[in-house]
């Protein structure tokens, strides 16, 4: 094999992200001409074809392309940690850390994790994507995120998971509803009530087994997206909900003028995970960040 560049990998996922030579040669401040030579000379030096163009006009990897892409980031990344390394101090914690997360999950995790790192470690730079379970790990399985918050009920193969905290569904009513004071609830004590769901899959589906695993058929009224909207009309008190919950996140409901209620009867375990790169050693601020919504989960 050749000779291989750090630049060459630059400009080879850079072209994976833009789907275009152009483009990435645009975004990399050089020319076409010398972004096509250094593709060239790096199918060259590997002796392997890495893209293909298609009939749109863009360029798309081989298999070849898509493995090289996961092991090129991950040397981009590791190159860009080299000297907080070296300097060895967990005090010198700095760089980019990309976060996954689900959006059900992410009002309860990012705004907190963006304020604890603003607040004790500046010198990391947390980005964020929302998404579903699968494209998030998908993208942690490619290289393209450092980790990603998810439910363990949800892992897909290509990615380890390291457990945050334990989640367990629970009913959401208003807080006017007459069985807001009980300590726990069947689905068939609820039977008779509208619904209102989560609609990301698969959020939504889950919810309607567990109810026809108890025998019961919901009356789901309406879904929805937005988190807020769903609490917005449960506290209405004209439709309940089910929601993932752990420790510590009654209060933030009770501000929204609903309560959630233990269900009882066997469910099945799920945990909030952080589904990180299989067999790759960890950035210590990648760890700070898995630490951090654990103590912000209790």
């Amino acid at each position: 094999m050749g000779e291989v560049t750090l630049r060459q990998l630059e400009y080879f996922v850079a072209v994976l992200d833009h789907g275009s030579l152009t483009k990435a040669a645009s975004e990399s401040n050089i020319s076409q001409a010398a972004a096509s030579m250094a593709i060239a000379q790096l199918e060259k030096s590997l002796g392997l074809d890495l893209l293909i163009r298609t009939r749109a006009k863009r360029v798309e990897p081989t298999l070849a392309g898509i493995e090289l892409g996961v092991r090129a980031r991950r040397i981009l990344r590791e190159t860009t940690d080299l000297q907080g390394a070296l300097l060895g101090s967990h005090e010198e914690m700095r760089g980019r850390v990309s976060i996954g997360c689900m959006i059900a999950i992410s009002p309860r995790v990012i705004p907190g994790l963006v304020r604890y790192f603003a607040g004790k470690w500046p010198g990391v730079d947390l980005d964020f994507v929302e998404g579903t379970a699968e494209e998030l790990q998908r993208a942690v399985g490619e290289g393209e995120l450092d980790l990603a918050f998810v439910y363990s009920l949800q892992v897909v193969p290509g990615v380890d998971v390291v457990e945050v905290v334990e989640s367990r569904p629970q009913f959401m009513l208003a807080a006017s509803h007459p069985l807001a004071g009980s300590a726990s609830l069947r689905f068939a004590d609820l039977a008779d009530e509208d619904v209102v769901l989560f609609d990301v899959p698969p959020s939504a589906e889950r919810v309607t087994a567990m109810f026809r695993s108890a025998g019961i058929e919901p009356k789901v009224r309406w879904k929805s997206v937005v988190a807020q909207t769903i609490r917005g009309i449960v506290a209405s008190g004209v439709a309940i909900s089910v929601t993932h919950v752990w420790p510590g996140m009654a209060s933030r409901y009770a501000a929204d003028k609903v309560v959630l209620i233990p269900i009882e009867g066997e469910l099945p375990e799920n945990w909030l995970v952080a589904a990180v790169p299989p067999g790759v050693k960890r950035p210590r601020r990648v760890d700070e960040v898995i630490a951090a919504s654990r103590e912000m989960a209790l």
